[in-house]
């Protein structure tokens, strides 16, 4: 599936302010994702850094000199999907168990401040893996046990924190996603910067915990990292009195 992605970001200040951003709003180029264009819009301008961090997410860094009461970053992006899965799913757990995983998959599998379960979780966790054949199949019925009450951020943190305490590496997933229903080719209609993980059995495999199924092609990645404090979409800092405020608009196109 090919969609055009335009999403725009704002920070409204109540007095005039300096500020600095980062912004992590690119759709990542990997196997499932060619991306075909990705431009970006900034008002007002400053001086910009592009790098890729840590995580392989694809950083610009904005630091605007002039005084300002609205910040503003807007980006348009093309994307080929292709939902995948391009490795077969691990019929076992032997992978996952194998000598070296947990030293080689270390900031995967440690909990965190966001994905650090509570002992209702991990006990849950215990049982069903214990009667799980394969990775799959625990993620599939960790998502169906686990509340679903919640933010998209809140379940994933749930889910990978999960996983992480019976030894099954995850990693958070930044990205933009598709409504589920067959929206009219051509018509902008609304989308979301939402989260999923990402699990390992020798592979690395996209579940939405939200939605309750693997990702496919609805679902663009932006970037990776252990919870979402690594990957938001916009970090800023600024100089000056008054509060900011936070707004954020998708819209997504399918083009065929």
């Amino acid at each position: 599936m090919r969609l055009r992605i335009h999403s725009t970001l704002t920070y409204t200040y109540t007095e005039p302010v300096r500020s600095r951003v980062q912004v992590r709003l690119a759709p990542a180029a990997t196997a499932r994702q060619l991306v075909l264009a990705h431009p970006l819009s900034v008002e007002p301008g400053g001086f910009s850094l592009t790098y890729d961090d840590y995580w392989s997410t694809r950083v610009t860094e904005i630091e605007v000199a002039e005084e300002h009461t609205r910040f503003s970053v807007s980006m348009l992006s093309d994307v080929n999907v292709t939902g995948g899965p391009f490795r077969p799913l691990a019929a076992d757990f032997g992978r996952v168990e194998a000598a070296g995983v947990e030293d080689s998959f270390y900031e995967f599998l440690r909990p965190g401040a966001l994905t650090t379960p509570g002992e209702e979780t991990r006990e849950l966790a215990v049982e069903l893996r214990s009667a799980a054949t394969s990775p799959a199949e625990l993620v599939d019925s960790l998502s169906k046990e686990l509340p679903s009450q919640g933010s998209d951020d809140e379940l994933t943190h749930l889910a990978i924190g999960a996983l992480r305490s019976v030894g099954v590496p995850s990693r958070f997933v930044s990205g933009y996603r598709a409504p589920f229903w067959d929206f009219e080719q051509g018509t902008a209609t609304a989308g979301v910067i939402t989260s999923w993980l990402d699990y390992w059995d020798g592979a690395w495999h996209g579940w939405d915990p939200t939605a309750l199924q693997a990702v496919g092609e609805r679902h663009v990645i932006i970037g990776w990292g252990r919870e979402r404090t690594d990957c938001p979409p916009l970090r800023g800092i600024y100089t000056g009195g008054g509060e900011a405020e936070y707004g954020s608009e998708v819209l997504v196109t399918r083009l065929n």
